[in-house]
């Protein structure tokens, strides 16, 4: 297991808050990819590189086309902040379900 990314209080909120403003779309982002990979029939490999290559379209979308200096992000950076700051969040609420579920045996 990969040691835990420092984060600050702020940042663990801001993640927290995005989880849940973005878990409806998540969901059906979900959905969508299933129904892709089965009409498809791509495999679990195919289906990742599908996902890698959106982020690098969205992520290259917000370099190319961003011309206000002052608003301009890292995309590449911040889309890997966020994807292993949900993965720990993830995996913590994870565990919390274990312990939950232990617990009530």
């Amino acid at each position: 297991m990969r040691p835990a990314i420092p984060y600050s209080a702020d940042e663990l909120l801001e993640f927290a808050e995005l989880l849940e403003r973005t878990k409806e779309a998540a969901e059906e982002l979900e959905d969508t990819v299933l129904h892709i990979q089965e009409e498809k029939g791509l495999s679990k490999k195919e289906v990742l590189f599908t996902l890698a290559r959106l982020a690098d379209a969205f992520i290259r979308m917000e370099e190319d086309f961003c011309f206000d200096e002052s608003k301009r992000i890292d995309a590449e950076a911040v889309f890997n902040d966020y994807f292993a700051a949900c993965r720990e969040i993830e995996a913590e609420n994870e565990g919390d379900d274990l312990v939950t579920s232990q617990g009530n045996n």
